[in-house]
Protein backbone atom coordinates (compact mmCIF):
# COMPACT_ATOMS: atom_id res chain seq x y z
CA UNK A 1 0.00 0.00 0.00
CA UNK A 2 1.48 3.67 -1.11
CA UNK A 3 1.88 6.39 1.37
CA UNK A 4 -0.19 8.25 -0.96
CA UNK A 5 -1.44 11.69 1.58
CA UNK A 6 -1.57 14.27 -0.88
CA UNK A 7 -4.37 17.01 0.09
CA UNK A 8 -4.04 15.58 3.51
CA UNK A 9 -5.61 12.49 3.01
CA UNK A 10 -5.10 9.81 5.56
CA UNK A 11 -4.81 6.12 5.58
CA UNK A 12 -4.02 3.10 7.72
CA UNK A 13 -2.46 0.06 6.98
CA UNK A 14 -5.27 -2.26 8.85
CA UNK A 15 -4.32 -4.99 6.58
CA UNK A 16 -0.26 -5.38 7.53
CA UNK A 17 -1.42 -4.75 11.51
CA UNK A 18 -4.86 -6.45 11.92
CA UNK A 19 -2.93 -9.88 9.83
CA UNK A 20 -0.16 -11.99 10.31
CA UNK A 21 3.13 -10.06 9.93
CA UNK A 22 5.83 -11.07 7.58
CA UNK A 23 8.86 -8.32 7.46
CA UNK A 24 9.89 -9.87 4.10
CA UNK A 25 9.87 -7.12 1.48
CA UNK A 26 9.16 -4.76 3.98
CA UNK A 27 8.94 -0.79 2.86
CA UNK A 28 7.03 2.43 3.65
CA UNK A 29 6.59 4.05 0.12
CA UNK A 30 5.90 7.38 -0.57
CA UNK A 31 4.35 7.99 -3.75
CA UNK A 32 6.41 11.57 -4.83
CA UNK A 33 4.34 11.84 -8.03
CA UNK A 34 0.71 12.35 -6.19
CA UNK A 35 1.99 15.83 -4.55
CA UNK A 36 1.45 19.13 -6.07
CA UNK A 37 3.62 22.01 -6.56
CA UNK A 38 4.43 23.99 -2.83
CA UNK A 39 3.10 22.88 0.76
CA UNK A 40 0.84 19.63 1.02
CA UNK A 41 0.02 17.82 4.12
CA UNK A 42 0.80 14.36 4.98
CA UNK A 43 0.09 11.70 7.43
CA UNK A 44 -0.03 7.95 7.73
CA UNK A 45 0.10 5.26 10.09
CA UNK A 46 1.87 1.82 9.39
CA UNK A 47 2.56 -1.12 11.30
CA UNK A 48 6.25 -0.84 13.65
CA UNK A 49 6.91 -4.41 13.09
CA UNK A 50 8.00 -3.20 9.76
CA UNK A 51 10.85 -1.16 11.30
CA UNK A 52 12.66 -4.51 11.95
CA UNK A 53 13.34 -4.21 16.02
CA UNK A 54 12.66 -5.79 18.38
CA UNK A 55 11.39 -2.94 20.68
CA UNK A 56 8.72 -1.59 18.42
CA UNK A 57 5.61 -4.13 17.77
CA UNK A 58 2.52 -1.76 17.49
CA UNK A 59 1.65 1.06 15.53
CA UNK A 60 4.41 3.73 14.01
CA UNK A 61 2.85 7.21 12.46
CA UNK A 62 4.03 10.01 10.53
CA UNK A 63 2.57 13.62 10.63
CA UNK A 64 4.06 16.64 8.44
CA UNK A 65 4.13 18.32 4.99
CA UNK A 66 6.19 17.55 2.00
CA UNK A 67 7.16 20.51 -0.14
CA UNK A 68 7.63 19.97 -4.00
CA UNK A 69 9.31 22.08 -5.92
CA UNK A 70 9.78 20.80 -9.66
CA UNK A 71 11.28 17.66 -9.01
CA UNK A 72 12.92 18.24 -5.82
CA UNK A 73 10.32 17.25 -2.57
CA UNK A 74 11.82 18.79 1.33
CA UNK A 75 9.19 16.05 4.01
CA UNK A 76 9.23 17.91 7.47
CA UNK A 77 7.53 15.41 9.55
CA UNK A 78 7.11 14.22 13.51
CA UNK A 79 7.61 10.47 13.32
CA UNK A 80 6.37 8.18 16.61
CA UNK A 81 6.27 4.44 17.54
CA UNK A 82 4.84 2.42 20.34
CA UNK A 83 7.57 -0.24 21.67
CA UNK A 84 8.05 -2.42 24.91
CA UNK A 85 11.24 -1.12 26.40
CA UNK A 86 13.70 -2.56 29.54
CA UNK A 87 14.12 -0.30 32.06
CA UNK A 88 17.66 0.12 32.83
CA UNK A 89 17.09 0.33 36.25
CA UNK A 90 15.00 -1.90 37.57
CA UNK A 91 15.19 -4.60 34.30
CA UNK A 92 11.34 -4.44 34.45
CA UNK A 93 9.42 -4.07 31.10
CA UNK A 94 7.47 -0.96 30.20
CA UNK A 95 5.92 0.46 27.13
CA UNK A 96 7.05 4.23 25.86
CA UNK A 97 5.85 5.71 22.78
CA UNK A 98 9.09 7.27 21.38
CA UNK A 99 9.09 10.21 18.81
CA UNK A 100 11.57 11.71 16.63
CA UNK A 101 11.82 14.51 13.64
CA UNK A 102 12.41 13.41 10.30
CA UNK A 103 13.63 15.73 7.80
CA UNK A 104 14.01 14.24 4.28
CA UNK A 105 15.22 15.37 0.36
CA UNK A 106 13.96 13.72 -2.28
CA UNK A 107 16.14 15.19 -4.92
CA UNK A 108 17.00 13.93 -8.90
CA UNK A 109 20.68 13.04 -9.36
CA UNK A 110 21.29 15.56 -11.33
CA UNK A 111 20.51 18.07 -7.79
CA UNK A 112 22.16 16.73 -5.62
CA UNK A 113 24.71 18.81 -3.87
CA UNK A 114 26.26 16.53 -1.57
CA UNK A 115 26.21 12.77 -2.08
CA UNK A 116 26.90 12.49 1.75
CA UNK A 117 24.39 13.85 2.99
CA UNK A 118 22.43 10.92 5.16
CA UNK A 119 19.07 13.02 4.89
CA UNK A 120 19.19 13.31 0.89
CA UNK A 121 17.69 10.47 -1.11
CA UNK A 122 18.24 10.41 -4.76
CA UNK A 123 15.58 9.22 -6.73
CA UNK A 124 14.75 8.78 -10.81
CA UNK A 125 12.09 11.11 -11.34
CA UNK A 126 11.31 9.49 -14.99
CA UNK A 127 11.10 6.46 -13.68
CA UNK A 128 10.61 6.25 -10.08
CA UNK A 129 7.24 7.15 -8.62
CA UNK A 130 7.84 5.92 -4.89
CA UNK A 131 10.56 6.65 -2.36
CA UNK A 132 10.60 3.82 0.02
CA UNK A 133 11.86 5.82 3.44
CA UNK A 134 11.30 2.41 5.91
CA UNK A 135 14.89 2.81 6.85
CA UNK A 136 15.31 6.42 7.73
CA UNK A 137 12.00 6.21 9.82
CA UNK A 138 14.01 3.15 11.89
CA UNK A 139 17.24 5.05 12.14
CA UNK A 140 15.83 8.35 13.74
CA UNK A 141 13.35 6.66 16.15
CA UNK A 142 16.40 4.38 17.45
CA UNK A 143 18.84 7.05 17.53
CA UNK A 144 15.67 8.64 19.64
CA UNK A 145 15.67 5.90 22.39
CA UNK A 146 17.44 7.22 25.18
CA UNK A 147 20.67 5.56 26.54
CA UNK A 148 19.49 5.58 29.98
CA UNK A 149 15.95 4.64 29.38
CA UNK A 150 14.06 4.47 32.57
CA UNK A 151 10.41 3.29 33.06
CA UNK A 152 9.96 6.47 35.43
CA UNK A 153 11.43 9.22 36.02
CA UNK A 154 11.96 8.33 40.07
CA UNK A 155 12.91 4.73 39.28
CA UNK A 156 14.70 3.69 42.76
CA UNK A 157 16.15 0.45 40.72
CA UNK A 158 17.31 -3.14 42.15
CA UNK A 159 18.86 -4.12 45.27
CA UNK A 160 22.40 -4.86 44.72
CA UNK A 161 22.41 -7.44 47.56
CA UNK A 162 19.57 -9.10 47.48
CA UNK A 163 17.81 -7.98 44.11
CA UNK A 164 14.17 -6.88 44.93
CA UNK A 165 12.30 -4.18 42.98
CA UNK A 166 12.64 -1.29 45.49
CA UNK A 167 9.66 0.12 43.10
CA UNK A 168 7.73 -2.50 44.51
CA UNK A 169 9.27 -3.88 48.19
CA UNK A 170 11.50 -1.99 50.72
CA UNK A 171 14.50 -3.75 52.03
CA UNK A 172 16.81 -2.81 54.06
CA UNK A 173 20.16 -4.14 52.69
CA UNK A 174 21.57 -0.95 51.99
CA UNK A 175 21.68 -0.30 55.78
CA UNK A 176 22.54 -3.56 57.02
CA UNK A 177 25.84 -3.47 54.52
CA UNK A 178 26.53 0.04 55.40
CA UNK A 179 26.11 -0.88 59.65
CA UNK A 180 28.70 -4.27 58.47
CA UNK A 181 30.83 -1.44 56.80
CA UNK A 182 31.00 0.62 60.01
CA UNK A 183 31.86 -2.62 62.15
CA UNK A 184 34.40 -3.48 60.13
CA UNK A 185 36.20 -0.16 60.18
CA UNK A 186 35.95 -0.18 64.09
CA UNK A 187 37.48 -3.61 63.93
CA UNK A 188 40.22 -2.84 61.45
CA UNK A 189 41.16 0.36 64.08
CA UNK A 190 40.86 -2.38 67.13
CA UNK A 191 43.45 -4.74 64.98
CA UNK A 192 45.98 -1.83 64.47
CA UNK A 193 46.17 -0.52 68.36
CA UNK A 194 46.58 -3.93 69.63
CA UNK A 195 49.28 -3.97 67.07
CA UNK A 196 50.74 -0.85 67.86
CA UNK A 197 50.84 -2.22 71.48
CA UNK A 198 52.63 -5.06 70.76
CA UNK A 199 55.15 -2.96 69.28
CA UNK A 200 55.57 -0.72 72.11
CA UNK A 201 55.86 -4.00 74.19
CA UNK A 202 58.64 -5.06 72.55
CA UNK A 203 61.00 -1.70 72.30
CA UNK A 204 60.58 -1.63 76.51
Amino acid sequence: MEANMAHGQHWKDEHDIKSGFSNDHASIPINVRAFGQGSNPIAFEFDARKLDYPEFTKTGSLSGSIYREGDRFDLEAQISAEGEFECTRCAETFQERITAPLHLQFVPASLVRDIDDPNVIEYDPLSSQEVDILGDIRDALVLAIPMKHLCRPDCKGVCPVCGKNKNVEACDCIEKEDQSEAWSALNGLRERLRAEEVKQGDRN
